[in-house]
């Protein structure tokens, strides 16, 4: 499913990512990430100079793991769904995410590993912090989209805003805990924070 959704050429480019960020974690637990150069996650991953900055702009971002990836025809699919009140906007997005994570799961122990990495490293947490405000402000594109305001406006954002710290908040406490099935599945996470969420707000 996931293959054909994607392209070859997509899925392809997402294995290298997927190759060069095992490889740069891989690196910082045997030698520290202090220690470790992009030449190093070069030779490990086997790629060169050129494709690893096609991917990364430097080994900070290399081990940060990216939020939930969009694919066109689910943004699509969201945006056509038109105008609505603003908690059935985040459930349908929320929805979307949820859809995105089931496709292509993440793995829990690279998700504690960056986490670690995180909050041992400043730079480590500035390039998650990087990531996870771009994760958002595409939210808020999409949100926009749907509902005919700007990006900038009160509403996108603060939609964006909350699916995104959903999403935070889940994968942190996913990759915190335990497996405790052979799913290993951060889903059951992000519906119990988007639950508390919805009760916090009572809707």
């Amino acid at each position: 499913m996931t293959a054909r959704r994607e392209g070859l050429r997509e899925r392809r480019r997402r294995e290298t990512r997927q190759e060069i960020r095992a490889a740069a974690l891989q690196l910082a637990e045997e030698h520290g990430f202090d220690k470790i150069t992009v030449e190093m996650i070069t030779i490990a991953a086997d790629v060169s100079h050129r494709t690893f900055f096609n991917y990364f702009p430097n080994k900070e971002a290399a081990v940060v793991q990216a939020p939930p990836r969009l694919l066109g025809e689910d943004v699509e699919a969201f945006t056509a769904a038109g105008a609505a009140h603003p908690g059935e906007i985040l459930a349908d997005l929320t929805a979307l995410l949820l859809r995105e994570m089931a496709e292509q799961p993440p793995q829990r122990n690279e998700f504690s590993a960056s986490f670690a990495l995180a909050r041992e490293h400043p730079t480590v947490l500035a390039a998650m912090l990087a990531h996870f405000g771009t994760f958002e402000q595409s939210l808020a594109d999409i949100v926009a989209a749907r509902t005919g305001e700007r990006p900038e406006d009160e509403a996108p954002r603060l939609i964006a805003a909350l699916a995104g710290a959903a999403i935070k908040t889940a994968l942190e406490s996913w990759a915190a805990d335990s497996p405790t099935d052979e799913e290993d599945s951060p889903l059951p996470y992000v519906e119990r924070v988007m639950a508390l969420l919805h009760t916090l707000f009572g809707s």
